[in-house]
């Protein structure tokens, strides 16, 4: 699990929002603050819904110290006082690590429940996982220059306007804005979506290969589509642009790097059964590709999550 332990927590979340009974509602690090504004505590997962005319309330804890052990009897003790100043009905322990036997004998005499996280070998996984690894492909684009042509009529007073904006923005972020969306847009989504319009422009290019040079010229004629640039002198339409870029392919091997087990401590019984991929970058953010089979429906759940 991940050494800030959210990757612990959302693997939780996502099996009890799976499973909990329509109308209970699950969060996720929920801050709670008093009076003066103040932050006082933050729960990891918290649940709460309405079995008839009682209102409940549910706490889970996660811990993912692999550094320090078993979770210790201390650890519980603080939950038990946080069941109390905050009125919740049922709290659950859940440690990637395992309890210390002071911890579990505490636990049982204050009603805690405990759960655990165990890590396993992919053999063990073999019942239902015959994938050791996953194939990434990612299509690049790379916009190497653009050139905007407007209207020849244009004055030479909006020209150097356009001109001044164009160079304020070389981050390239929101220079366009397009007509009928109102949407701002980057020359290198507007390259992106140059390509795909075109479509076929991958074909011939080999995975992991030498890039493939492509010049394509777009022309925005119709009149509640295209874009335009925003300036002091107004907005100035763009008649086409000319991009120069370079398109190619990398195809990369994703290892398992997570095969995990969620359980309750008390009879190891098996809630869910977790597999992570090696993270992906995608659009500037990194993504993990995980399988979650839950034990008591038998679903595989498949979800990409986002790292950061």
């Amino acid at each position: 699990m991940s050494a800030d332990g959210k990757q612990l927590e959302a693997l939780v979340s996502f099996v009890e929002t799976t499973l909990v009974p329509q109308g209970f509602n699950v969060q996720a690090n929920t801050k709670v603050f008093n009076d003066e504004g103040i932050q006082v505590a933050e729960f990891d997962v918290e649940i709460r819904g309405k079995v008839g005319t009682t209102n409940i309330a549910w706490l889970i804890e996660c811990r993912d110290r692999p550094s320090q052990g078993a979770a210790p009897a201390s650890w519980v003790e603080q939950l038990v006082g946080r069941r109390a100043r905050f009125g919740f009905n049922k709290v659950t322990a859940v440690s990637t690590t395992g309890f210390a036997a002071g911890a579990v004998e505490f636990a049982k005499s204050e009603g805690i429940e405990l759960r655990e996280v165990a890590s396993l070998s992919p053999e063990d996984f073999s019942d239902w996982l015959m994938m050791r690894d996953l194939t990434s492909i990612t299509r690049r684009t790379n916009l190497h220059h653009a050139t905007i042509l407007i209207d020849p009529e244009e004055s030479p007073e909006r020209r150097e306007e356009l001109a001044r904006v164009i160079l304020e923005n070389t981050g390239d972020l929101t220079l366009l804005r397009s007509t009928s969306t109102g949407e701002r847009s980057s020359l290198k989504n507007a390259f992106l979506g140059a390509v795909q319009e075109v479509g076929g422009l991958f074909d011939d290019i080999k995975p992991n290969g030498e890039g493939k040079k492509v010049q394509l010229e777009v022309k925005y004629e119709n009149d509640n589509d295209h874009f335009v640039v925003d300036t002091a002198l107004g907005e100035i339409r763009i008649k086409s642009i000319v991009f120069f870029g370079e398109l190619s392919i990398e195809q990369r091997s994703l290892p398992l790097t997570i095969t995990s087990e969620y359980r309750q401590t008390d009879g190891g019984e098996v809630i869910s059964k977790v597999a992570g991929f090696q993270p992906q970058e995608i659009f500037g953010n990194e993504f993990s590709l995980e399988l979650h089979k839950l034990e008591k429906t038998g679903e595989t759940h498949v979800i990409l999550r986002k790292i950061k």
